[in-house]
Parts: C-alpha cells; structure tokens; sequence
C-alpha cells in the first residue's frame, strides 16, 4: 500500500501566479534548421515527414500543407531523440513548431523538453512550458512534475522547485531525489537533510543516488549520525560499494573528522579511481594527518592510479597544515616535471601559503611575482594569512592594497585590514576603516557554527546573545566554564579584537563567539562522554582555540571542530593542529 502523501508545505499556487503558456510570433527569429536526427529516428518515415515539416517551416511564416501527417507521439520521438543526443535547440524548435501547427502536447512532450530547458539555461522559457504543463492538464502527471523540480533546481530556482514538490498528489523515489540532488547542489544542505529524513519516513526504498546525495548534504553539515545510519542501511540493504557510494562514504567520514572509518570504507571498496585517492588524501590533510596524505599518494602510485591536479592540491594543502615545507616545494616541482601537470593559480596559492604559515614571506612574495598568471584575491590572501601570524606589516599592508584592487566591493578584505591595524593597535585606523565599510554597506559575515545532537543539528550565530531566547542554560554553562578554566590558568586573548572597546566589553565579545555556544550547548545536551562535534564557517581564532584545548583537559571530553581552513581535534588539553593553523 503506497504511503500517504506528506502534507502540503506551501499554499497552492494562486491562478494569476502561474506562468502563462509559451507564444511564439512570426516575427521572431527562428533557430537554424535542424539537420537529420540520429539513426534510430531517421528509419521512421514520419518523423522524416516531420523533419521535413520544421526545415520548411523554419524559413516561412504559413504552415505547409502536410501539417495533417504529423500527430503528437511523432513529435515526441523527435524531441525526445534530440534532448538525448544533446540537440537541444532542435529539441525546443521541435516543441515551438507543435505550437504553431496546434499539435497538441501530452504527456510525454514534457520530460525531455524540460531536460533541454535546464541544459540551455533558459529559465524564461521555463516558466513558459510550465504554464504549458498546467493549461494541458499535465501538472498531475509525477513524471512531468519531477521533470519540473529538476528544471527549477537547474536553473537555481530552488523555490519555484520546492513549490511543485509541495503541490505533488504523487511522489516516487525519483521525485524525492531531484528534489534533495536540487537542495544540495544548490548548497541548500540543511533542507536537503531534513528533506532526507522526511523521504525515509515515506517508506520509499533507496538507491545508490539518494544515498550518494544525501551523504553530500551529511558531509557539509557534519550530521555524523545521519550519516552512519546511512551507512547502515547500505550494509543491511546490500547496495553496492562501488567507487561512487564508497567515495561519498569516505567523503562524509572524513568531513566529519571520523578518520578510522573512513579509511575502513576506503580499503573495503574493491574497485577504486582517482575520486576515491583523492577523497582519502584531501581527507588526511585536512584533518592534519598529513604523513599519511603522503603515504597514500605513496601507495596510489604503485597501483598505477595516474594522480591529477586535485591530488597535488590535496598534498600541498597537507603540507601546509604540517610545516612541511621541503616536501612541498618537491611535490609543488615533481607535479609537472614528473607527472606532466602544469601547477593551476590553486596551487600557487597553496605554496603562498605554506611558505607564508613558516615565516617564509619574502620567497612567498617571490613565487607571486615569477606566477604565470595574474595573482588573484585568493593567493594574496594566502599571503596576508602568514603576515598575521609572524606580524609582518610590510607584506601585510601589500596584500591588502592588492585585495582593495582586486575586489574592492568585498566587506572580508576591510575586515582583514581592519584585523591587520587593530594588531598593531592603530585604534584610529581602524575605525576609519569601520567608517568605509558603513559607507559602503558592507557587512562582516557573521560567525556560525553548528552541532548535531539527538540526531539534530543545532545552529548557533554570535548575535545569538541578542536575538535568541531560551538560551539561558547555555550562557550559564559558559559562565560555569570559564570560571572552571580560570582556575587552570585559562586569561581571555582580546588581542585580535577590532574595536576600541574596553577590555570587560571586549572579553564579553569573544566569549560569545559562535563556537563557544556551541560547545557549551554540547556539553549541557550531549550523552555524557561523547564526542562534540562542532562545524564553523570561519576560522577559529586564538582565543577559542586556547579555550577548546583546556575544556578538553578540564571536562576530559574530546572535541572536533572543522573551521573554514581544516579540523581540529582536541584532547586532553592538546590540538591535532600542534597550534599550527
């Protein structure tokens, strides 16, 4: 007995908001004519007719005469034949030329019609067939509907798609993928997740797409349990562990700080590529494990894996985390002179950075200048990154001035002067830049940090001191904390803070920054003696960093947390990073 459909999420579309059907003029120019379709349509004399039909009719402004020998299943098998042979300009001229000869499209016109839409990127006429879609009567049709929630998500209109999705009388296992494949390539994780489990509870079976797709949306948000209960089910359901499931898995695992099992995934894959080597050796990196990043490179050569750019950025990222300059410089020359792989801006940027993180700033400055290409934003952040580790205001001040050129409508390169001038303590300076960026409208992203608890996950921003009730618990265990760490030696770092503020309202800002509420929230909700694990959007700064390791020390709990740049696994009173990030 199929499940009972979920209920509706939005309201039904009102009349005058649905789009309205497509129209084509006589004076509208007309696409080239097509040329003949592939073999397997061309043994049919009517689609030959029709062929025929559309080279006519391309180039003149009346219908020909043997418009009666052409139906709507003809018309359908051409459509269909060009979108899969990826002709699909004569796809949409097939469709136009229906219209115009009132040919009346079903069922069958819109799938592959819509697949053509999104592959052009044509969201206009989108909305026109679906208008088209609703005049035919064909908005009951699932096969339709899911054909239409792929086109939106394609064309980024993830709430025009949500909104079909929500009006279904019928959904199948098809539907509920292209709706979460939407969210997540959308970045829409966190729906994709609650979208995820709202599929389970609709009884419907899955398969290794949903899987793949909904371990993406696991893997961004850090949802650990969801994605070991996914795991489950592909063991007791007996789906394959090819190279797709098996490098989701280790891609979820690793983003989730769960190293060991991971690697357990990887060496249970019996068929592997470049993909899974990849998601191994990026997952070793950015969990500091950077030795055996290299040991897997190692072992990926020697099964004659040929490695790719992605591979080499994954090793010097790994390098980087780890200090390892004369390995990088190696790997950064062998890329090319060894494997035949001419070095992308990427890595450049990666080798700024590893010699920047060392001190190494004026070799850093160096390599920039002997670049191939232009430097860009990215590499000469990597440059101000190190400049404010070591406290170097010459390179500092030229990265900066190099960023305002480069990007001058982006509020995070004034954040990073602002960052920069504060170090020194140049007050003035710095409020004359808080003053551009008021000018500007530019706004800092706010730090966020999230947590799964209970099968949950938990969001917590830093105005949630502000605008968040019920929050009392938290802020009284971090009071408890603090108190706690005190007496372990723990002093608030406010060095970095930006504002020319006293120090009491400076140790109340970085108090509250997202991480710590929800590392607090951690603590009070999680099962005693669990991991807490804590995803960020931005880079820890010193102080959290201090604060995490003595909490590890001081409550005996183990805590992971993946910033902006790479994890950090904390226990007993130590960093995986060695204080090197």
């Amino acid at each position: 007995m199929p499940a009972k459909p979920p209920p509706r999420l939005f309201p039904p579309i009102h009349p005058t908001l649905r789009p309205k059907c497509l129209h084509t003029s006589a004076s509208s120019p007309s696409p080239p004519p097509p040329p003949p379709p592939p073999a397997a349509a061309s043994s049919s004399s009517s689609l030959q007719r029709l062929i025929n039909f559309s080279i006519t009719f391309s180039g003149t402004h009346s219908l020909p005469q043997t418009q009666h020998a052409i139906d709507t299943d003809t018309c359908n098998a051409l459509i269909k034949s060009y979108t899969h042979s990826g002709s699909h300009l004569r796809s949409l001229l097939v469709f136009t030329t229906m219209l115009q000869a009132s040919i009346r499209p079903d069922l069958l016109t819109f799938p592959p019609l819509l697949k053509s839409v999104a592959r052009l990127f044509l969201p206009d006429l989108g909305l026109s067939i679906h208008g088209c879609v609703v005049k035919t009567g064909s908005d009951s049709d699932v096969f339709v509907n899911t054909a239409l929630v792929s086109m939106y998500c394609s064309l980024g209109r993830v709430g025009d798609a949500r909104h079909v999705f929500a009006e279904m009388p019928e959904r199948n296992s098809v539907t509920w993928n292209a709706m979460i494949t939407g969210y997540v390539h959308n970045r829409w994780f966190r729906e994709a997740h609650e979208l995820f489990s709202r599929m389970l509870g609709s009884g419907l079976d899955l398969g290794e797409v949903t899987v793949v797709t909904a371990l993406s949306a696991c893997s961004h948000l850090g949802a650990l349990s969801q994605g070991i209960w996914i795991h489950n089910y592909i063991e007791s359901h007996g789906l394959r562990l090819n190279v797709f499931v098996g490098t989701a898995l280790i891609d979820m695992y690793m983003k989730c700080g769960v190293i060991d099992e991971a690697s357990k995934v990887f060496q249970a894959m019996r068929l592997k590529n470049v993909f899974s080597w990849n998601a191994l050796i990026t997952g070793y990196a950015m969990n500091g494990e950077g030795e055996a990043a290299l040991e897997a490179f190692d072992e990926m050569i020697m099964e004659k894996v040929k490695p790719d750019g992605v591979t080499f950025l994954a090793l010097l990222c790994a390098c980087c985390h780890q200090g390892l300059i004369d390995k990088g410089r190696k790997l950064f020359v062998g890329m090319e002179e060894d494997f035949g792989l001419r070095p992308r801006i990427e890595h450049y940027g990666c080798m700024v950075d590893l010699l920047g993180r060392a001190g190494l700033l004026e070799e850093a400055h160096e390599l920039i200048a002997m670049m191939p290409m232009k430097a860009d934003a990215a590499v000469w952040r990597a440059l101000l990154a190190g400049c404010r580790i070591h406290g170097d205001l010459r390179f500092g001040e030229l990265a900066i001035r190099k960023l305002l050129d480069l990007e001058p409508e982006n509020g995070e390169n004034y954040i990073l002067l602002a960052n920069l001038l504060a170090r020194d303590r140049r007050w003035i300076d710095v409020g004359k830049v808080r003053q551009m960026m008021g000018k500007k409208g530019m706004k800092k992203d706010p730090g966020c940090s999230s947590i799964e608890v209970d099968n949950r996950v938990h969001e917590f921003v830093v105005t949630d001191r502000f605008q968040r009730e019920g929050l009392e618990e938290i802020f009284a265990m971090l009071v408890a904390m603090k108190r706690e760490l005190k007496l372990a030696g723990y002093a608030v770092d406010t060095e970095m803070a930006s504002y020319d503020l006293e120090e009491e309202e400076k140790e109340m800002a970085v108090m509250h920054h997202s991480e710590k509420l929800a590392l607090a929230f951690g603590l009070v909700r999680a099962q005693h003696g669990s991991t807490v694990r804590i995803v960020k959007n931005l880079r820890m700064c010193v102080d959290c960093h201090t604060f995490f390791k003595l909490v590890s020390e001081v409550y005996q709990r183990k805590i992971v947390v993946r910033d902006k740049n790479r994890f950090h696994h904390f226990g007993g009173g130590v960093c995986s990073c060695k204080d090197y990030w």
